[in-house]
């Protein structure tokens, strides 16, 4: 949430070359936790962090073993994990 506060903040300020910048910089975690199905992704990635919110409940299913993979890749990325 401090990311994405400062996204807006710093383009409300007129810093948008800035706001740019950062909004760049997370694009990738952003589209990641929309992956799949939300809240799948977003539970997951908790769960990874350790704020043990458990798995989602029917009819949502677990994600796929590659794209918890790749979630946690970008979770490492930007130094979550």
């Amino acid at each position: 949430p401090q990311e994405m506060h400062q996204i807006c903040a710093e383009y409300m300020s007129g810093n948008t070359d800035k706001s740019r910048d950062m909004m760049i910089h997370y694009l990738d975690l952003m589209d990641g936790l929309f992956c799949d199905v939300n809240p799948i992704p977003v539970k997951e990635a908790m769960n990874m962090m350790g704020y043990q919110c458990g798995p989602c409940r029917l009819p949502l299913a677990p994600m796929s073993e590659k794209a918890k993979a790749e979630l946690a890749a970008l979770l490492k990325k930007h130094g979550l994990l």
